[in-house]
């Protein structure tokens, strides 16, 4: 996909995952606020560098003029670098986050998850900041979690769940298990809101590819 060509080498990143909240001020200034209920997408403001050869990149350019602001494209962080934004905190080995299940009783803002590993009580499932993801949307986990006694945890996570769980959706945590998407760790199915235009800078023989503003991916809820 081109835009995991520049997230791996985007010189920074924005990301805004925050609640879609009113706030009203009064004459007294005394503020008021609400939680306007909303599908709370995932934006990415990706800051390429400039410093991309012409002569090596002519498929990547014609790759994003294809997929312009009109289809669908995958931001994968596991393999563009930026793990560190998805990585996994908690106790569980790659293999053992594999195994596990999502549960079908997983509603509203919890997740819950079965097919435990036999690991200490006192070591944790998830910690909080750890992404999950559930078919093709992604939910982050608000407080750490334990693995306990019990056959299955709650994970508390930052929005609602988008989607009917089922026990057969591949279990996918930070950086480890195969998505629905057969890519590998946390990915977000997102389309362009901003695809800025590009400059060619010389140099000998060649130029380089200086972008005049940053791409804006806004994350693709279908329901």
């Amino acid at each position: 996909m081109p835009l995991n060509t520049i997230l791996s080498v985007a010189e920074s990143i924005a990301i805004k995952d925050q609640k879609f909240v009113g706030q009203v001020i009064s004459r007294n200034q005394r503020i008021s606020t609400s939680e306007i209920l909303s599908v709370q997408p995932f934006q990415f403001e990706m800051k390429p560098m400039n410093y991309l050869l012409l002569s090596q990149n002519k498929g990547l350019l014609s790759e994003l003029r294809v997929a312009d602001r009109l289809s669908e494209q995958l931001l994968n962080f596991t393999s563009t670098g930026w793990t560190n934004y998805i990585n996994y905190q908690g106790d569980m080995s790659s293999a053992q986050i594999i195994a596990c299940q999502y549960q079908t009783l997983s509603t509203g803002k919890t997740i819950v998850l079965g097919s435990l590993p036999s690991i200490l009580s006192t070591q944790y499932i998830v910690k909080a900041g750890d992404y999950l993801q559930i078919g093709r949307y992604s939910y982050i986990a608000t407080s750490d979690v334990l693995r306990g006694t019990g056959s299955t945890v709650n994970i508390p996570v930052h929005r609602s769940i988008l989607t009917t769980v089922q026990t057969s959706d591949p279990v996918v945590i930070g950086q480890y298990g195969t998505n629905s998407f057969a890519q590998t760790g946390i990915t977000f199915p997102v389309v362009l809101t901003q695809y800025p235009t590009y400059t060619l800078v010389p140099m000998t023989n060649d130029s380089f590819i200086a972008w005049n503003s940053s791409f804006i991916a806004l994350e693709l809820v279908l329901n």
